[in-house]
């Protein structure tokens, strides 16, 4: 059974076991006067285990009044829905993009279903709606008291147009969600997490800057666990998302060849120079998936930057033309 680790200031994290697979994604707590605060809840493929983790903390779903969202992504938000039907008093904290999606997850659900097909239902379970009512949406720079607790919520697209990040000002940790990018408690290097639609690695550089601004004592990564040494952490993601981005634009205008081989060389290059110096053990931990799901990511950034590009161009050479 998943035990929760306690932190500071009666914040703890669990491992949510996702797919039965450890140190993958972590669920957060926070107690308040206010009644119990969640931070991505995670998939509800996970729920058995959310409520270990609960009832280990010696608290139930009943207990919960606060769930506070870094984006509404089904390995962050899914499990959202079924917890506020069960516990109808949820408030619910969610970026104005990110709303509507909660409130009817149709589009969502059939994003991703292109992409998961038959694996869906097992890999992430239902993902329920939220009623509107149950919601409070945000835009990003709100400073938010509650049970005692001094929150700011900004908005840091980059990974997703709809990404807050959170910081409790008194105990100064961060609820980072994917802007602050993966990591493991096992000394592998900072890894981005960019698959598409929403990947801006621009916007996601000032982001990051922002995070980094906040001087946060702990960065609380969703993948995987706390991060105690958060400039040091920002600096290798910063320079990571900067490298990828380049090689990805390098690699897209060679259209000569086959996307899927462009995609493979892309991996199998970036893999290499991940895992260089990284002991077996540390290799096992790093999650080759994520590295590939970047190339999609990417790539799609820079081919809509080009298209985009095009079409000035072209528009420019009609209006020459007409006059």
């Amino acid at each position: 059974m998943s035990i929760p680790v306690q932190l500071r200031g009666g914040i703890w994290y669990g491992d949510l076991r996702h797919m039965d697979h450890p140190e993958f994604i972590a669920v957060y707590g926070a107690e308040s006067a206010d009644g119990l605060i969640l931070v991505d809840p995670g998939p509800s493929s996970c729920r058995g285990v959310l409520e270990d983790l609960l009832r280990a903390h010696g608290a139930t779903i009943r207990d919960i009044r606060h769930v506070f969202l870094t984006h509404i992504h089904l390995d962050h938000a899914g499990a959202t829905g079924t917890l506020v039907r069960q516990e109808p008093r949820i408030t619910v904290y969610v970026h104005e993009h990110g709303a509507r999606h909660l409130v009817d997850p149709t589009r969502l659900l059939d994003s991703a279903r292109r992409i998961y097909g038959s694996a869906m239902e097992t890999r992430w379970g239902a993902f329920e709606p939220v009623p509107a009512d149950r919601l409070r949406v945000l835009r990003g720079g709100e400073r938010l008291t509650i049970g005692g607790r001094r929150l700011v919520a900004e908005y840091t697209p980059g990974h997703a147009i709809h990404h807050l990040a959170w910081l409790d000002e008194h105990e100064g940790v961060a609820w980072t969600g994917d802007v602050a990018g993966e990591g493991s408690q096992h000394g592998t290097p900072p890894l981005p997490v960019a698959p598409p639609p929403d990947i801006d690695p621009d916007q996601w550089c000032r982001s990051i800057d922002l995070v980094e601004s906040w001087g946060a004592e702990q960065l609380l990564l969703t993948h995987f666990g706390p991060v105690t040494n958060p400039s040091a952490h920002l600096d290798q993601l910063r320079s990571r998302l900067e490298s990828w981005s380049l090689h990805v634009k390098e690699l897209v205008e060679d259209t000569g060849r086959d996307d899927k081989v462009l995609a493979e060389q892309f991996t199998e290059e970036e893999t290499a120079r991940v895992m260089s110096g990284l002991s077996v053990e540390q290799q096992a931990r790093v999650h080759v998936s994520g590295i590939r799901s970047s190339w999609d990511g990417l790539a799609r950034y820079w081919r809509v930057r080009a298209a985009r590009a095009e079409a000035i161009a072209a528009a420019a050479r009609a209006e020459r033309v007409e006059e």
